[in-house]
């Protein structure tokens, strides 16, 4: 049940009257205008029109918010750029938005223990231009240069140009829905840096990663970032079939070559750009000419390492079938090669602007709602699901299927993601969609023993299949946020009374 907030005007005004006393004038907004403005993300979650939207610029700020919030038990939503395809942006009618843009400082680059501290409000473009100036980069999704990092990087593994490591957070400062503010990291120890996770007291930055800020609001992230090598390059290698290509990636991984390794299907790996009579193409089969599967693959170091490393992953191509791609095949679809160079070569965020239509990495238009569904599983599970959910999109949509695999943690870990382009017009389409994202997550979970990467709302809520891991989680809720306040309706904890 989603949540709604009944006061008469008298009292919305008290409220508003409260907030501009406690933090100022100009940070609280609560005309109809600005508050539709917020009242969706580019989710299918449906509108959800706000009582006030408040923008802090301090931790204070926020502490203060908090304070008045929990006082009247209003819901909050906050968020950190607003650059949001999953819902998790949609306030609660008649709730508080938290808009946490103009915390947009970059406090710290500390290139002598590779990592940085920066608030909510950074965006990608402006974090990357800053590090670019030290020699430095970050994970970097492939999403637009406008979104958060923090944000992003608080719903791992939402990164790319990293491979070996799936978590880039170090240290974060939160606020509680009481107000206090605390640090879960090594700079809680008076003049302590924010450079070490945890210890020698147990690691609490796990509580507020994939919590949505349910849990406590970070104002602040010390985050992993990587020198700029003296070479890179981009290696793209072909293959028939998606199991050999993921072979190919955990073999190269496993001999610690690549930074960062992505494996495409021939949608989503740009080919149809170059002939666009293939964009409705069968996805279970590969046109005549065109690879199955299409594996990048970041190279980084001295020039004399890139040298050695691309001999070898020319025999191990070989090995599993496959072929390593040359400079004349890949510029066949000049725009995914430059969007590779880009993001790889370039260590810039994907604008994914051409002309005046937006686009995903491999040239997928986002012609209406982009739907996704991503899981994590092990791999030898994934190289079975990739063939389940190419033949059951096929075959209750009949949409061409785009998809794109990241391994992490040396291979331990896959993640697949899958997107589909759905009018938002088409209503029966959008409920057909949902249906089967349900169903396929019912069934990775129990055939292949996947998990969910996200909590989405409007797909259900598998907190519950969790066992004692949900009532645990449930107590930590409840102790941190006892009214139930923090991002009520993203589904998770949908009541005072789920506490």
């Amino acid at each position: 049940m989603v949540t709604s907030v009944k006061l008469d005007k008298k009292e919305m005004s008290i409220i508003a009257n409260e907030l501009r006393d406690a933090i100022g004038a100009d940070k609280v907004k609560d005309d109809d205008v600005v508050l539709a403005a917020y009242a969706s993300d580019s989710s299918y979650v449906p509108f959800r029109k706000p009582g006030w939207v408040v923008l802090p610029e301090t931790r204070e700020d926020v502490a203060e918010i908090l304070k008045l919030a929990n006082k009247h038990k209003i819901p909050v939503t906050a968020f950190g750029r607003g650059v949001n395809i999953a819902g998790y942006g949609v306030p609660s009618e008649g709730g508080m938005v938290m808009d946490l843009r103009r915390m947009d400082k970059i406090i710290e680059i500390n290139t002598d223990s590779g990592y940085a501290v920066i608030e909510p409000g950074v965006t990608f473009d402006q974090f990357a231009v800053a590090l670019a100036e030290k020699g430095y980069r970050c994970p970097m999704p492939t999403g637009p240069g406008g979104g958060s990092p923090v944000g992003t990087y608080l719903m791992r593994p939402s990164q790319s140009v990293v491979t070996k490591r799936l978590d880039p957070i170090v240290d974060l400062e939160v606020v509680l829905a009481d107000g206090t503010i605390f640090t879960t990291g090594s700079s809680h120890f008076p003049g302590g840096g924010s450079g070490l996770r945890y210890g020698p007291y147990p690691d609490l930055s796990g509580i507020f990663c994939y919590a949505y800020a349910t849990m406590g609001i970070v104002t602040k992230a010390s985050v992993t970032i990587y020198p700029i090598n003296e070479a890179n390059r981009v290696n793209v290698a072909a293959f028939d079939n998606f199991p050999a290509a993921l072979d190919f990636a955990k073999d190269i991984i496993n001999n610690n070559i690549p930074e960062h390794t992505i494996i495409w299907n021939f949608h989503m790996g740009g080919w149809t750009r170059g002939d666009p009579s293939l964009a409705n193409a069968d996805p279970r089969k590969a046109p005549e000419g065109i690879p199955y599967s299409t594996v990048t693959t970041m190279l980084s170091g001295y020039e004399e390492t890139m040298i050695s490393h691309e001999k070898v992953m020319e025999k191990v191509a070989r090995k599993y079938g496959g072929r390593i791609l040359s400079r004349k095949d890949i510029e066949k679809n000049p725009n995914t090669a430059g969007q590779w160079g880009q993001i790889f070569g370039e260590y810039h965020p994907n604008r994914r602007t051409r002309g005046a239509r937006p686009m995903m990495p491999g040239g997928v238009q986002t012609g209406g709602w982009m739907a996704m569904w991503v899981i994590m599983a092990e791999a030898e599970a994934v190289k079975k699901l990739e063939k389940w959910v190419v033949e059951k999109v096929w075959e209750t949509t009949g949409r061409p299927l785009n998809y794109y695999v990241h391994p992490f943690d040396f291979g331990r870990s896959i993640m697949f993601r899958i997107v589909l382009q759905v009018p938002r017009t088409d209503q029966e389409a959008v409920k057909k969609v949902l249906a089967m994202f349900g169903e396929m997550t019912d069934v990775a979970l129990e055939r292949y023993g996947a998990i969910p990467l996200r909590h989405k709302a409007y797909l259900g809520n598998y907190l519950d299949l969790t066992g004692s891991y949900a009532g645990v989680l449930k107590r930590i809720k409840k102790a941190l946020d006892p009214n139930n306040i923090l991002n009520r309706d993203i589904g998770i904890f949908p009541g005072s009374e789920q506490l």
